[in-house]
């Protein structure tokens, strides 16, 4: 439960510190002293949005404390507002998703937005499912595991799409690359190849001039008594006699040798060289041939043929392996489907049984909060699939005899919502784990016996857990174990001021709110109204 709040310099409180009790607390005061101002700072407290615009004077931090105490253990909440928020718990700094998660153990605070927001059929579905969950825990991994299935099931469904609609693109794509990867492998274009075509032919081109200037070398060379190699051969002859005489000559000599020696291989070599080459005008012609499909092919798809070849089959490869995800995609989509449908039905039947169990507690409940003609139903109807299943909940009330139940938006008042917000809270308090239940303005649109039927329920409720309630009506109040009374007041500021009310305080108030003033009639009535 909530034992104490303490609230510095924020909105419009300079400082209070509030103490509450187990059982039923009630909030009262005239309308705009600051009572909503209490639980939005307990709000803000356990990681509700905050804006610098609440904090009352800016030249320093605003701060908010809560103290717990469940099951005989004191936890402290605090939060320190500036231009940034720090949050602790037990004097440890600690992050808004830990304090969230803290909460869900701690408080539950219903706003009147949040009454009104049940008449939105949207939330139907998700307060049939929390009350299934306290019933039957195990009701929770199964809508988990359909929510992972079902996002798993249109995660894989946009793949298949994808794909299908870029099917015939694929398919144009694939030709394409299977035809151009044909023509790189029958050209099958070898490293420097076209460098060595050029230089075939050259030597193809220029065959005459080389074979007549080869020849006509050699024959210069050895050809005939006059040639270069006879002449030199009788000067080699002349140097190596002369260098028996003068060993000086000997280089000259072994030098002149090894010239001699090596025109007479160059000679043979022309010769040879000449008489191989052959006159081929249609090995010419194919040679220009091949050089022209490289040269082509080389225009066409760039110079490094060898590199875009291994493209070209990475890319088919996916787009073929692209073309078998497919057909595995839509074997995994349909043993999803196979698996939603069966955990569609398993969540259907749980809300069938607890959907008609959850509506006779609540119409029973209403017949409590004096609406002793009201029917309730919650209807289930078959929907498209979404991540809660195929389930359409929505929560219907007659309140009149020979009425059929119809939608609440178009039946229920705002104290007739009200009464439903209460029915629903008694029903799941009594399974819930959370130890204090505030209610801001539970009292809109009700009055005379309904409020008495209304504090009934309350009181009731606040024997299971701590009840914080602000409410303008004296019969609520009068059955409150704790009495708040908040007064703004108007010194030099604007302030807000708290009070824990004695018996005799308790017994004014009341007086004030039934009857606008304190006088003798008033406070008898205040009294029948405390008995």
């Amino acid at each position: 439960m909530l034992k104490s709040l303490l609230i510095k310099n924020f909105i419009l409180f300079n400082e209070i510190e509030i103490d509450f009790t187990s059982g039923f607390n009630v909030l009262c005061g005239e309308t705009g002293a600051g009572k909503s101002i209490i639980i939005k700072a307990l709000d803000c407290a356990l990681g509700a949005k905050v804006t610098k615009e609440m904090i009352l004077d800016k030249s320093k931090p605003a701060y908010i404390e809560a103290v717990f105490d469940k099951n005989s253990v004191e936890t402290i909440v605090s939060r320190e507002i500036s231009s940034s928020s720090k949050f602790r718990i037990n004097g440890m700094l600690t992050n808004s998703p830990e304090i969230k998660e803290l909460r869900e153990s701690l408080v539950d605070i219903h706003s009147q937005h949040q009454t009104y927001s049940y008449i939105s059929q949207k939330t139907h579905i998700n307060l049939l499912d929390e009350y299934i969950i306290k019933k039957a825990p195990e009701f929770y991994d199964l809508k988990k595991t359909y929510k992972e299935t079902y996002l798993k099931y249109l995660e894989i469904e946009k793949k298949i799409n994808f794909l299908k609609e870029n099917c015939q693109n694929n398919e144009r794509e694939i030709e394409f690359l299977r035809f151009q990867l044909k023509e790189l492998d029958e050209a099958s274009v070898k490293e420097n190849e076209e460098e060595d075509l050029k230089k075939e032919i050259d030597v193809l081109s220029n065959i005459q001039e080389l074979k007549e200037g080869a020849y006509s070398s050699f024959w210069a060379l050895y050809g005939d008594g006059q040639s270069i190699i006879e002449a030199l051969g009788k000067i080699k002859y002349t140097i190596s006699s002369l260098s028996n005489l003068d060993n000086s000559l000997n280089e000259v000599s072994i030098s002149l040798e090894d010239i001699y020696e090596n025109l007479k291989e160059n000679a043979c070599f022309l010769r040879d060289y000449s008489t191989n080459l052959e006159i081929n005008p249609q090995k010419l012609e194919e040679l220009n041939e091949r050089l022209s499909l490289i040269q082509k092919l080389k225009r066409k798809y760039g110079t490094e043929l060898d590199k875009v070849r291994d493209e070209t089959d990475k890319k088919l490869n996916e787009l073929l392996s692209s073309e078998n995800n497919l057909d595995e995609l839509e074997e995994n989509l349909t043993s999803l489907d196979e698996n939603l449908k069966t955990m569609e039905e398993k969540l259907s039947e749980y809300r069938n049984v607890f959907g008609f169990e959850l509506a006779k507690l609540i119409e029973e409940k209403l017949k409590t909060l004096e609406l002793k003609e009201a029917r309730f139903e919650i209807s289930q109807t078959r929907f498209k699939r979404q991540e809660t299943g195929v389930d359409n909940i929505e929560f219907l009330i007659s309140t009149n005899k020979n009425q059929n139940p119809m939608a609440l938006s178009k039946v229920a008042s705002g104290g007739e919502i009200s009464r439903m917000m209460i029915a629903l809270k008694t029903i799941f308090a009594k399974s819930d784990k959370i130890s204090t239940v505030v209610f801001d303005e539970i009292d809109t649109g009700i009055s005379g016996v309904t409020s008495t039927s209304v504090k009934n329920s309350l009181f009731e409720l606040s024997k299971d857990v701590q009840i914080i309630c602000i409410t303008h009506q004296p019969i609520i109040c009068a059955g409150a174990d704790n009495f708040i009374w908040v007064v703004k007041t108007h010194d030099d500021n604007t302030n807000v001021k708290i009070e824990i009310l004695n018996d005799q305080r308790r017994l004014e108030a009341l007086a004030q709110l039934a009857g606008g003033e304190i006088n003798e009639k008033t406070i008898e009535f205040a009294k029948t109204l405390i008995k």
